[in-house]
């Protein structure tokens, strides 16, 4: 960005990863040198909310405020059980199988499997497609092993500077929990106002 805006940096390229051009795009959502703490960081406070609300909802331990929680990677009660970033073992091959958030009602026999994704506003649309996508042979080897009357899969998808598609609402909804559209654009937002910030101060 420095080299086009003050023209201070002697070339384009990323100063983190340096093999793609430094565009606002490229460094909130695309460069590989932020995936594993920067972007990572962003995705599970937004998950951690969507833990949060599920606790609460389900009169499971939380903790006081969503940004406290700290998500165990089991936590269950008489009806319900939630994972968090946890390894579905399966009786087949299936290279999909560790979403954010799978969601268990015992008693009525159903599961809602939750993957978070934080991508270019240019690409949230498509990042639902492919998340609803690479759930399919885990919802289905769920019902099937674990004797599961339904599975739904619902991608939380918001984009790097906020956006959501059409279809938020309605995905919203099928987790079961109010979830609010402000919180998550503004967690999502801050994740993102850090990063730039981090970048840009190199």
């Amino acid at each position: 960005m420095r080299f086009h805006i003050d023209h201070t940096a002697k070339s384009p390229l990323c100063r983190m990863c340096g093999s793609k051009g430094e565009t606002v795009a490229h460094v909130v959502s695309e460069c590989s040198k932020l995936v594993q703490k920067e972007y990572k960081g962003r995705h599970d406070n937004v998950a951690r909310y969507i833990h949060w609300q599920l606790c609460g909802k389900r009169g499971l331990e939380r903790a006081s405020s969503w940004y406290e929680q700290k998500p165990e990677v089991v936590v269950e009660s008489e009806n319900v059980k939630i994972l968090w970033d946890f390894t579905v073992q399966c009786d087949r091959e299936i290279e999909a199988r560790r979403p954010d958030i799978v969601f268990i009602d015992k008693k009525e026999r159903e599961v809602v499997i939750i993957d978070v994704a934080i991508p270019g506003d240019d690409r949230v649309k498509d990042k639902e497609l492919e998340k609803v996508e690479k759930y399919q042979l885990l919802k289905d080897e769920i019902a099937k092993v674990w004797h599961m009357r339904k599975v739904i899969v619902v991608p939380v998808v918001i984009g790097a500077l906020g956006a959501v598609s059409v279809n938020f609402k309605k995905y919203m909804k099928q987790i079961g929990v109010k979830v609010s559209l402000e919180v998550i654009q503004k967690t999502a937002l801050l994740g993102t106002a850090k990063i730039l910030r981090k970048v840009l101060s190199l």
